[in-house]
């Protein structure tokens, strides 16, 4: 579920922004905006920042996962070295569940 998430997010913010929607709002200041501009705002930052983070705890992923891989037959070495990439994968994880946006 959380790959397909970090896929579709990855995969809608650049069609967003290649077709030329709401690129208006990459420099806007979304309170200086009303009615449904500053909700169309709002709502773009809000899923760029959900992008950015899925592209962020998918190239993690990717690195944890070649960690692992590079210390295969020595888990208490894989366990030591690849540590950072799973406590920021779990951060990522955690400040998600917090996030009370989309």
């Amino acid at each position: 579920m959380k790959q397909l998430r970090i896929v579709l997010m990855t995969a809608v913010l650049p069609l967003f922004t290649s077709c030329g929607m709401n690129t208006q709002y990459e420099k806007a200041d979304c309170s200086t905006l009303s009615g449904k501009d500053a909700l169309r705002c709002v709502d773009y930052r809000q899923r760029k920042a959900n992008a950015e983070i899925s592209h962020e705890a998918a190239e993690l992923l990717k690195g944890y996962r070649q960690c692992i891989q590079k210390h295969e037959g020595d888990m208490t070495t894989a366990k030591e070295s690849c540590a950072l990439y799973r406590e920021g994968l779990e951060r990522i994880e955690l400040s998600s569940m917090s996030c009370s946006c989309m």
